[in-house]
């Protein structure tokens, strides 16, 4: 190996190991929102790309931390992106190639509308479903609030 060499392989291992320590800060991060029974920590979603295909690893956790069922948040990405999915281990593959960021504001934004209280803003809420209407009923505040969101 010549000099150009080494110092080209010696470039491409900072890049890698830079990406490496940018995603694990990333990971780190927690969002956090304030709830009578203390702070609940939702994680960053994990992405994984796979060709045009992107994955949301860590989709089933999200949704036990928050109390819905991956359906749901399944079914509002794909309406929300136009897009297929399906779900597998308790990850979400959406078969488009799509941005961190507008999967994490999606995320956010499914969070607003199918688990916070609109009357006191806390997560310690419950869905229940009446006929074909879904009612968010706040454990802490102890109102019942319909969901104005049409997922089909």
């Amino acid at each position: 190996m010549n000099l150009l060499q080494k110092n080209i392989k010696l470039y491409d291992s900072n890049i890698r190991r830079n990406v490496r320590e940018a995603y694990k800060k990333l990971g780190s991060i927690k969002v956090l929102h304030g709830s009578m029974l203390g702070s609940i920590n939702i994680p960053l979603p994990k992405i994984n790309y796979v060709g045009k295909w992107t994955s949301i690893e860590n989709a089933g956790t999200i949704c036990d931390i928050v109390n819905r069922d991956i359906n749901l948040l399944a079914e509002f990405l794909q309406k929300e992106f136009n897009v297929a999915s399906k779900i597998e281990d308790k990850k979400i593959i959406l078969q488009k190639r799509i941005e961190f960021d507008k999967i994490k504001a999606k995320i956010d934004n499914c969070i607003d509308i199918f688990v916070r209280c609109p009357i006191c803003k806390k997560l310690d809420t419950r869905l229940e479903k009446r006929e074909r209407v879904y009612i968010i009923k706040c454990l802490a505040c102890g109102a019942e609030s319909p969901v104005i969101y049409k997922l089909k």
